[in-house]
């Protein structure tokens, strides 16, 4: 199961990460992603969510994405997820207008 939000700036974030939660969503299963890197980890910082993590996606696709554009790294990163080829084009698009992206991942 996953849900995706898309916010406009960090309290609307904080609102949707609250709305997973009562929808029995963890911590740890709720990522924020925005098209620029440090805003994601300020954000998941102040927003107490889960910083997505080489293990969580595989070292080898990590490094590959050192290689790789930001929108190639969250393309990869929301495929790890779940996310479809069209809800991830999606997402970037959003990301690109400087909204806030979150997704809730549940494995079963």
């Amino acid at each position: 199961m996953k849900g995706i939000k898309v916010a406009e700036n960090s309290g609307q974030a904080n609102k949707f990460i609250e709305d997973f939660f009562t929808n029995g969503f963890s911590k740890s299963e709720i990522y924020l992603l925005t098209y620029n890197k440090e805003r994601s980890e300020y954000l998941t910082d102040i927003t107490d969510t889960k910083q997505y993590r080489v293990s969580e996606q595989g070292l080898f696709e990590s490094a590959v994405n050192e290689l790789f554009s930001r929108e190639d790294e969250l393309r990869s990163k929301m495929a790890s997820l779940g996310l479809t080829q069209e809800e991830a084009e999606q997402c970037i698009n959003e990301m690109k207008q400087e909204r806030i992206v979150i997704i809730a991942k549940k494995d079963r």
